[in-house]
């Protein structure tokens, strides 16, 4: 194996893992919160509706973090070739897992109770928080209100969708420079 392959190899898998291992957290932590989903039967495996969509951001990370690092490392040009380019790589991975993060987890942290107890404290403190509470909660409530099915799903495809995003934005090729004539 050579040694672009092995480079590309391993920091699919890695991005792919990471990611992977996030949303697992977040369907563990729906499964212990009341989230009961109906198990479906395929060739006579029973499969909980909830691992799901585990399966398809395992899927849609290794194909992101293949196509930025195709995009970032071109065939013909070994990681050797552009210096700045490892760096560039892990801008985008890292970029792209912070927003995963932050449209996945979000939902869930302000419908928690230690969210609002926490925001109520800080807005004995603070004045001017009270009128920004109010302002999240009307926000919010839309979401925190919605099924528990629909929540999960709609999260799980809105945090795939920015992940796809953000890194098709950042790893586009680089411009060749101007000409100066």
């Amino acid at each position: 194996m050579s040694s672009n392959t092995a480079t590309k190899v391993s920091s699919v898998l890695g991005a792919a893992v990471i990611v992977v291992l996030l949303d697992l957290l977040v369907v563990l932590y729906t499964l212990s919160h009341g989230f009961s989903p109906t198990t479906v039967a395929v060739e006579g495996v029973s499969l909980p509706l909830a691992w799901l969509p585990l399966f398809g951001i395992l899927l849609v990370s290794l194909a992101v973090a293949s196509d930025a690092f195709t995009r970032i490392f071109p065939r013909w040009l070994g990681p050797e070739a552009d210096p700045t380019a490892r760096l560039r790589f892990l801008r985008v991975v890292t970029t792209s897992i912070a927003l995963f993060i932050c449209v996945l987890y979000l939902p869930y942290l302000l419908g928690s109770n230690w969210f609002w107890a926490h925001l109520g404290r800080a807005s004995h403190l603070i004045s001017s928080l009270q009128g920004f509470g109010a302002w999240l909660e009307n926000l919010e409530m839309p979401i925190l209100t919605m099924d528990p099915v629909w929540q999960y799903a709609v999260t799980q495809i809105l945090a795939a969708f920015t992940f796809v995003l953000a890194a098709w934005v950042l790893a586009r090729p680089a411009r060749r420079p101007r000409k100066l004539r």
